[in-house]
Formats: structure tokens, sequence, C-alpha cells
């Protein structure tokens, strides 16, 4: 009873979601209008042939003979035109669900907390929601099949009763048993389907490394391929492994199924021909109980089909509710309207934070002022806290302890939206979006020309789009488009810096923006740079010290936490972390590290002699 509430419970939600939708309505009539249709007809047209032989029994063509003559003639080719009709109707509306349906899945997708996308178990939840997107409507499908088969059962009942209303019992008998079997194979196919499905997550990863281009030159170069097929074919025989088991289970239900329905049949049929040698009964009334037998079958299978279904549904219902269900924390956190000027300040307090599932801190008791025009640099080795600290910062993350201030206000408290939108990021590991070079920087369909024209000349990509035959049209990477081209490692850094001029927030963040460049272009950068900050707030990440010259402050990040914070002479002066990392970065540059001599390298100002 439980299982069965569950069943109706999960598939009634899914039911009033399509309802709710624009095109819901319509489309849930339509379909139990050919519900309706589906019952009477079959019904109709299994008893006109019973009662056409009775008719030519008795030796005379009359009105009745020729009516149900029309009648089966007609039916058939009266329920073709009402379908075909209906389907056209139907098509249109089933595509406005999906589209409705596809965009507000996705819409919840990309509102989700950034942390909770980097769970696994929640990924496979995701990919269980996706099995039902864009089909969720199926759900009707199978209430109005459970409708019509219901109804068609009662139609039906009245006719076999008259016969002998135990071989209702029988039908029923027979109907139970085989759904026991095919609800025990749906629940164990779920379950297996959900192995299958972490393995194909793998399977997907190893297939994008051996097909995608930008893979293709270490493949080679590191002999890798024999590899990478390895882990392919194990995960392919993971995977058929657990299809074995389902193809299994089928297989054996299959067969109880048919011994069944042999079983049943023969009962009938014995039935049947002892009742017209020994009892009387007339030809055509033995073809009409027997179609009524078979329809009764038919329909009770149905019903029980459509249940199971809907059980098997229910289960698929259920993985995308809890998907749609987790919660958006930081999407939902604030209402606030953030305001950034000169004067604004962002503040950490006391700011310490694991990652979910750490027992470890990526950060501890960080507490820094950042004001509104200031640069702030940001040193220290890798694993230190760099990256976290502007996790944090841009709220994909929620710190474990302690707050963060903008304007002396949590910043959970302003709205998620409006407050990313203060920041303008270029990350070292930059996204490439499969889409032409001129959205690949305004992130849009349309946009200001003017705009994106100053931004190419200022991030250094105006000669690369002036190179290419189409320009801002240009498709980013060749596997979409032959004409299209892959950027190379600066080429892209470029696109990253372009895209961040583009939207203009108040708060420049530069992760490592130029890890990829080569030492002109890397001047060239920080150049520009200095000049796209000038009158903005920025952090700067980097391990590349020459850039302190941009800064205003310095922090040393080591083991989560500020081990040094001031200016670069300040902290030059006390000989601490930061001094013996200048130095060996200086070293490294003036001195041949394998022995004599090599040329002296540029170092910020005022620090030649260090």
């Amino acid at each position: 009873m439980k299982n069965m509430l569950h069943t109706f419970k999960t598939n009634a939600f899914m039911f009033f979601y399509i309802w709710r939708q624009k095109c819901g309505k319509p489309y849930i009539l339509l379909k139990f209008v050919l519900a309706l249709f589906s019952a009477v007809f079959p019904v109709v047209v299994s008893v006109l042939p019973g009662l056409i032989i009775n008719e030519l029994l008795a030796g005379e063509v009359t009105r009745r003979l020729i009516l149900y003559i029309v009648l089966l003639l007609m039916i058939p080719l009266m329920n073709s035109l009402l379908n075909t009709a209906i389907d056209k109707l139907l098509f249109s509306l089933t595509e406005k669900l999906t589209l409705a349906n596809l965009r507000e899945f996705y819409h919840h997708v990309t509102q989700m907390d950034y942390e909770t996308l980097e769970n696994p178990e929640i990924l496979d939840k995701k990919q269980r929601a996706t099995d039902i997107l864009g089909n969720n409507f199926v759900v009707v499908d199978y209430i109005c099949n459970l409708f019509s088969s219901l109804l068609k059962l009662a139609l039906i009942s009245t006719i076999i009763i008259a016969l002998n209303p135990f071989i209702i019992l029988l039908v029923v008998l027979v109907i139970f048993v085989n759904s026991v079997i095919t609800k025990r194979h749906d629940q164990k196919k779920h379950e297996l389907e959900k192995r299958v499905q972490s393995q194909e997550r793998l399977q997907w990863g190893v297939n994008f490394m051996l097909d995608m281009f930008e893979y293709a030159k270490e493949v080679r170069l590191f002999k890798i391929g024999d590899f990478l097929i390895d882990k392919l074919i194990n995960s392919e025989k993971n995977i058929n492994r657990e299809k074995r088991k389902i193809v299994k289970s089928k297989s054996a239900a299959t067969s109880l199924h048919a011994v069944l329905s042999f079983l049943n049949q023969s009962v009938l049929y014995i039935y049947l021909v002892y009742m017209v040698i020994c009892k009387g009964l007339s030809i055509g009334s033995m073809t009409i109980f027997l179609s009524a037998a078979d329809q009764f079958s038919s329909a009770l299978s149905a019903v029980s089909g459509s249940y199971l279904k809907l059980t098997a549904n229910a289960l698929k219902i259920s993985d995308y509710q809890e998907f749609i269900s987790i919660p958006q924390k930081q999407f939902s956190a604030g209402s606030r309207t953030p305001e950034f000027s000169k004067n604004s300040t962002i503040e950490f307090r006391n700011v310490s934070f694991k990652y979910p599932g750490s027992e470890r801190y990526a950060l501890k008791d960080v507490n820094i002022v950042i004001s509104g025009e200031e640069k702030l640099c940001i040193v220290g080795p890798n694993g230190a806290g760099k990256s976290t600290f502007i996790k944090l910062l841009t709220r994909l993350y929620f710190p474990s302890e302690g707050e963060i201030l903008l304007n002396g206000i949590n910043i959970n408290e302003y709205d998620y939206d409006k407050y990313q939108r203060l920041f303008s990021p270029v990350f070292q590991d930059f996204s490439k979006y499969y889409l032409t070079l001129g959205e690949n920087v305004v992130l849009a369909d349309t946009y200001d020309s003017v705009r994106l024209d100053a931004v190419s000349e200022s991030s250094g990509i105006s000669r690369l789009v002036e190179s290419l035959p189409k320009g801002y049209e240009t498709q980013v990477d060749k596997w979409i488009d032959k004409e299209g081209f892959e950027p190379s490692g600066g080429e892209g850094q470029r696109i990253a810096i372009a895209r961040a001029l583009y939207h203009g927030g108040e708060i420049f963040l530069l992760d490592e923006p130029t890890a990829a460049l080569d030492p002109m272009a890397e001047y060239e950068i920080y150049t520009q740079f200095h000049n796209m900050i000038t009158d903005k707030c920025a952090v700067l990440i980097t391990h590349r010290l020459s850039a302190v010259q941009l800064a205003d402050k310095v922090a040393v990040f080591e083991n989560g936490s500020i081990a040094e914070y001031g200016t670069h002479s300040e902290l030059y002066a006390e000989g601490g972390i930061y001094t013996e990392m200048f130095n060996k970065q200086a070293q490294f540059y003036r001195d041949n590290p394998l022995g004599g001599s090599a040329p002296e390298a540029d170092l910020p100002d005022g620090d030649d002699e260090a």
C-alpha cells in the first residue's frame, strides 16, 4: 500500500506540473479524448464480427446486418482520421512542453551552488534526472492509458460475466502474477541502471580524451593511446556486465509471462469448445466471448502495465524531484542591491573554510580589508589557499566560519546575481566556449560593436580578429566548423581578458592571468592591466613577483593563512617569506642555474639591488 501511494503521489506531482504549463492543459485534454475513444472503439469492433456471424447464420440480409457491417468498416476509418488530426496538434504541444521543460531544468542547473555541482553523487542524480527530461509528459500517457484500460475493462466485463464470471478470476490471477514479476524486474533494472550511469560517466571522460583534438598531441607524444584505450575497454566491460544482468532479469520475466499466457489461453479455449459442443453455445456467441476474453485479458494487462509503468516512472520522477529540490542556498540567500565605489570596503573577518567532505582547512582565520580602489596582490605556494580566497569572495562557496562583509553588510544578504556582477574575472583556467569568437567575448547573441572593438584593441586580440576570414563570426574550434580556429594558449588568455573588459565589473579578479603568455606578451598585458585597473579595485593572484608593481598591498598566503601583509617595500624589508620568494625568483632570472651568467632581468621599481 505504501508503494502504491508513493507511485500515485509521485506521478501526480509530475501530472500537475505539466497541467500548470501554458500548453499542458490542452495536451492533457486531447490525450483524454484519445483515451476515451481507444477504450470504446475496440469493444464495439470486437463484438460486431460475432453479431454479423449470428445474422448470417439466420440466412437473411437484414438492416441490422447491413448496420453491423457499415459500423465494422467505418469505425477503424473514423478512429484513424481522429488520431491523425489529434496527433498533429499533440506534436506541436509536445514540442512546446519539451522546450519549456528544458529551459526550466537547465535554469535550475545554472543557479545551483557551485559546491553542489562538484559532488559526484549530485552529478549522478543530475544524469538520472535528465533521463526524464524532455519526456516527463509520458506520465500523461500512462495515466490516460490507465483510464482507457479501466473503462475498456468495465465494458468488456459485462460481456464475460454473461458467459462465466470465473473466467475473469482466471485472467485476474494470471495478470496479478505477471505484474509482480514485472515490478520486481523494473526495480532491479532501476538499481542496475544507476550503477551503469556511474560507469558511463567515467567512460565519457575517457572517450572525450580520445576524441578531442586538444588531447591529440600529448596522446601521441606520451604514447598513452593504449593506456586510455584499455581504460575505455575496461569501462565498457563493466557496463556490459551490468547490462547482462538487466537482460538476464528481463529474459526470466519474459519466459514466465509466456508460460502464464499459455496456461490462460489453454484453459479459455478448452472451456469455450466445451460450451459449443455440450451446451449449445452458438458460433457467433463463441466468437464474441473469445474476442471479449482476449480483450479483457488485454485490457487488464494494459491496466497492470500502465500501473507498472507509473511505478517505474515514479522512480525516475523521484530522482528528478530530488535533483530539482536541491536547495539553491547562494541564489536565494539575499535580496539587497550591492554598491561598490572608491569609498567601499570588502572585509574578511575571521574567515575559515573547509571544502565539502574534507577535514582540512583550506583557509584558516583570514582577516583582511580591501578598499574601494586598492590593488591587492596575493602570492604564495600552490595549495596555500589563494584561489579559495577568490571562490569565497565571489560567493562560489560559503565560509565555514566567520563572515565576509561588503560595506559592513554580510555579502550573503545581497542579491546573488547582482553581487557577482561586481566582478570581472580572468582565470588561468578560463573557459573556452564552443561559440563564435565574438560570442566568446560578449557571451550573448547581441552586442555593442563599438565596445567590442575597443576591448579587442585593449586586450590585444584585434590583430587576431583581422586575420580571421569571418572576423568575430569565426567559430572557435575546428571540430564544429572546418573554417573555425583553435586559439593558442596566449590567444585564449587574451580572449578571456577581453571578456572581462567587455563585462566591466567594479572589481577585477586576475588569477594567474598571464600564465600562458610569453615574456613580451606578459609585459604588454601587465601594461594593459595597469591601465584597466587605474580607478578600479583589483585582486591579483600570481607566482610572478614582478607583477607586484601593480599592487598597493601584498598578502602572502601560507598553509591557508595570511602569513605576511603590507606593501612590497615593507615586506621586502622584513626579510621573511616574501623576501625569500622574491630573491629566489630574481636569482633564477639573473643567474644561470647551471652555471655561467644570464642576462639581468628587470625587477620592480626600487629593487634592483635585491
